[in-house]
């Protein structure tokens, strides 16, 4: 059997390190301003990778009702890293956002497993989408850093089906930024989401998939792969 790829988290902080560098030429064509994209926000982001990867690495299903709370772990690294003196600084936060979780009613993990359940024989590329989706519009799965923590799931469905992460680059940040604000703005419920969320999905799918990167862009070589598993 085949060895699980496993994340070049050096080549995935190359990606990032470049979209930092040219974060305030890339901003001038987002329709949203957006946070500076600082040296924490990347390092919490490039931990949430190796956190992704370890889930992969381990078969993890995150969509397992008794794996849905992993992704609160990686909602807390792109928020404060695993660092525990910044973990309990954002002890109240953390804990509230668990709350908000699981017991939200029109936003929460509940409305999440049901929509995933419900799509399972989409292609990868559109329940990618679709999760994506559910997590970012109104209201949102988590208090805050949703769009990182999406994107991370969205890596995570794609390297289970065999498929590189999405990972931030020059290519890809306005396509990534601008359908994101559209989302976030959108609402999960009501009438207008019957009809304004599957075309959503649909675009987004198909900005996944046209700016998927090469294979092996982003995993590290088969005898890499193979010694990091030992």
């Amino acid at each position: 059997m085949p060895a699980t790829p496993r994340l070049d988290l050096n080549a995935v902080e190359h990606a990032l390190r470049q979209v930092q560098a040219h974060f305030a030429e890339l901003s001038r064509h987002f329709t949203e301003p957006r946070d500076p994209f600082t040296d924490e926000v990347l390092c919490n982001v490039l931990e949430g990778y190796a956190l992704v990867d370890h889930y992969v690495a381990r078969g993890i299903d995150l969509f397992h009702l008794q794996q849905v709370n992993l992704m609160l772990e990686i909602n807390a690294t792109v928020l404060c890293g695993s660092d525990a003196a910044r973990r309990e600084e954002f002890a109240a936060h953390l804990a509230a956002t668990e709350a908000h979780f699981f017991n939200n009613v029109e936003g929460g993990i509940k409305d999440l497993y049901n929509w995933y359940c419900g799509y399972g024989s989409d292609s990868v590329w559109k329940r990618a989408a679709g999760v994506y989706v559910r997590i970012l519009s109104k209201p949102q799965l988590f208090i805050e850093g949703n769009n990182r923590t999406g994107s991370l799931i969205v890596s995570y469905l794609l390297m289970r089906a065999g498929l590189p992460p999405f990972v931030l680059s020059l290519e890809n940040a306005e396509g990534y930024f601008n359908p994101s604000s559209v989302i976030r703005n959108s609402a999960k419920h009501g009438v207008k989401a019957l009809y304004e969320l599957p075309k959503i999905k649909k675009k987004y799918a198909a900005f996944l998939e046209a700016h998927a990167p090469a294979p092996d862009t982003f995993f590290l070589p088969t005898p890499l792969r193979e010694r990091s598993l030992r």
